[in-house]
């Protein structure tokens, strides 16, 4: 296939009919994206997900158990900004008062996800331990960048000081950074920028600090993305993302590449799996995955203008 051919019209009829088939979820979502559809039926397929506490569970496929994540709750959270959901919604409200109990004040940190027996299934590194949970350093970067975008994007009186606070304590991380950060925390301090309200100080910082990593994280040669890291399109899965100029050459490579990899089913797959965990379960995670990075990968293809509709 040439550079800069887009997605064949066929090629989208393969991909839109096996997002048809997915979860409630992901074909909301698309109808909603593609189709000209309505937020509410989103908003719908998304309440299925969110618990008695507030917080969300399930859109984490690698996460089998149906207990709260501040994981799968900031995901919820990024896909209610995106419909335009207000502050005032109900679900929005939950997951606020979800977030603000979940915070660990003394280490100014959230977990990413809660203390679980192991049993129902899961990827193998999201396998609980006290050892793993007592690694509060961790969460630093990830998920707490990811948490105060959501905060930022939904702003009221009930978390206006724990935005103050967590924003001096994210300042305080990106000062004393040394070095490119991790590639997940590196996901979610892209996803802060992206937010709105922020702060002219700290989105300063996260430009001064956030190219170096992108240079230092980003696996540049197409032999390698096939397997699991990052690439271009994560950096700047949108046409106008401030870091698409960082990565000009790549990106419109990282284009082809996707076209390329996609599924004779019209899906793209995940690029990892669970090794020897759950084998009777990875199949139906594998499949929730497909629909997620379809639908993503859609999204990014039809934003650079290599998407084909027919």
């Amino acid at each position: 296939m040439n550079s800069s051919q887009p997605l064949p019209a066929p090629a989208f009829a393969r991909a839109a009919t096996f997002l048809r088939q997915a979860r409630p979820l992901e074909r909301a979502l698309f109808t909603y994206h593609f189709e000209h559809g309505g937020a509410d039926p989103v908003r719908a397929a998304l309440q299925a997900f969110q618990n008695h506490d507030g917080g969300f569970h399930g859109l984490e496929a690698d996460i089998g158990f149906p207990l709260s994540s501040v994981l799968s709750t900031c995901h919820a959270l990024h896909i209610l900004q995106e419909l335009d959901t207000p502050v005032t919604h109900p679900m929005v409200q939950r997951a606020l008062d979800y977030l603000r109990a979940t915070y660990d004040e003394s280490q100014g940190v959230w977990p990413i996800i809660p203390p679980h027996d192991n049993s129902q299934p899961h990827a193998p590194w999201w396998h609980y331990s006290q050892e793993s949970a007592g690694n509060w350093q961790g969460y630093v970067d990830n998920p707490r960048p990811d948490v105060l975008a959501c905060l930022l994007s939904f702003p009221s009186e009930q978390t206006r000081q724990l935005v103050a606070r967590v924003t001096g304590a994210t300042l305080a991380r990106l000062h004393e950074t040394m070095g490119a950060i991790e590639m997940h925390g590196l996901l979610c301090y892209l996803r802060l920028h992206r937010a709105p309200n922020l702060s002219p100080e700290l989105k300063a910082e996260l430009e001064r600090v956030l190219p170096q990593s992108i240079a230092q994280g980003v696996e540049r040669d197409p032999a390698k993305w096939n397997g699991y890291g990052l690439r271009p399109l994560d950096v700047a899965p949108r046409s106008d993302s401030p870091w698409r100029s960082l990565l000009a050459k790549e990106i419109e490579a990282n284009l082809d590449f996707l076209i390329q990899s996609q599924a004779a089913d019209g899906s793209w797959h995940p690029h990892w799996n669970w090794g020897d965990s759950f084998p009777e379960a990875w199949p139906q995670a594998k499949l929730k995955w497909q629909a997620v990075l379809t639908l993503a990968d859609l999204r990014t293809l039809r934003s650079y203008g290599r998407l084909s509709q027919g």
